[in-house]
């Protein structure tokens, strides 16, 4: 239901959100009421003040089974026998840890010699990582890691990597700017919440909050304008002009021209602004994570109502956000 929040010199319409997720909130829980239009599928940003866990959430303890007595005991390698229960996939390791030191690659003899193979048994290693595109050879015969390599690289640093280095670095920055901060990854169609931390402290009673795997709509604000200045200046044209800019709130920026000069804003900056762009009341700063090769793979952006999180306190935490994310850039091999 609609309700009102009167604070000194202003009124603010909040939503007092009955149930999340098919559980109901203790009283206390406010929602701010978001204004314009959402795209289908993609959902704003909510602020939950939760002053107790939600009881649709629960913990289940799951028993693992036990290992029974009468089950074998795994057999100990004798002596002189690789411990390895895959001896070929140890060997692939040991490749890839060779060829990772160096940029020109070495030869099919230098590998065997580095390895303690025969040259036999090298080339068909070799030759089944080629098949997998795991590892190349040039034109002068000299193997170097492939493309695959650089994939699973990707899609580390992505998953579990990025998490583990991103984290320490969001807790810093809500505890800077006392505000909830944010990391999410591009995909086709928007940027996927996969982490947030909120900072906890008395300007924190209500504070703006998200979802985690919620899907921010592509031209949102201050994340849309750090994806596509990430594009190459012809595809975001060739972008704007088949796609129409979403009318979020009455401060959107719509027209096309506008909203490509904020993006080379933003391309030269390395920050994304919104100032009540995407939602009625909330500012936000965002900026990129680029990781090998340069490419944008994550972006982290900190969120705050616009009564609060203005002026010179959002330049501040935009500064700390671009140096934080620029670190983690580098930490994740950009």
């Amino acid at each position: 239901m609609l309700c009102e929040q009167t604070s000194p010199g202003r009124t603010e319409q909040y939503i007092r959100q009955q149930s999340l997720d098919g559980g109901s909130v203790q009283s206390g829980t406010v929602c701010l009421t978001t204004s314009g239009v959402v795209a289908p599928g993609h959902e704003p940003f909510a602020c939950c003040g939760l002053t107790s866990p939600c009881p649709s959430y629960r913990l289940a303890r799951m028993k693992e089974p036990s290992v029974q007595d009468s089950e074998p005991r795994p057999r100990r390698p004798v002596a002189g026998e690789s411990s390895s229960a895959a001896p070929m996939v140890e060997r692939a390791f040991q490749l890839f840890e060779v060829l990772a030191t160096s940029e020109t690659g070495y030869s099919l003899s230098e590998l065997a010699r580095r390895l303690g193979m025969s040259k036999g048994s090298a080339h068909g290693l070799l030759k089944t990582l080629e098949g997998a595109r795991a590892v190349e050879v040039d034109g002068e015969r000299r193997y170097v890691l492939g493309p695959r390599m650089y994939e699973l690289a990707q899609a580390y640093i992505r998953r579990s990597g990025l998490r583990r280095v991103a984290m320490p670095a969001m807790r810093r920055l809500a505890a800077s700017s006392s505000e909830t901060v944010f990391l999410g990854q591009v995909e086709s169609d928007g940027v996927r919440i996969v982490e947030r931390v909120e900072e906890s402290g008395e300007q924190s009673t209500l504070r703006v909050s998200a979802r985690r795997g919620a899907l921010v709509h592509l031209l949102a604000g201050a994340t849309g304008r750090v994806v596509l200045a990430s594009w190459p200046v012809e595809r975001r044209q060739e972008y704007l002009s088949s796609h129409s800019r979403p009318h979020f709130t009455q401060h959107s920026i719509t027209e096309r021209e506008a909203f490509l000069a904020a993006v080379e804003q933003t391309a030269r900056t390395g920050l994304g602004e919104d100032h009540e762009e995407y939602l009625a009341g909330i500012n936000a700063v965002a900026a990129g994570i680029r990781g090998l090769g340069g490419e944008l793979i994550a972006l982290i952006w900190i969120v705050g109502f616009s009564t609060r999180f203005a002026g010179d306190q959002l330049k501040r935490a935009g500064e700390a956000l671009l140096n934080e994310t620029r670190a983690i850039s580098a930490a994740v091999g950009a």
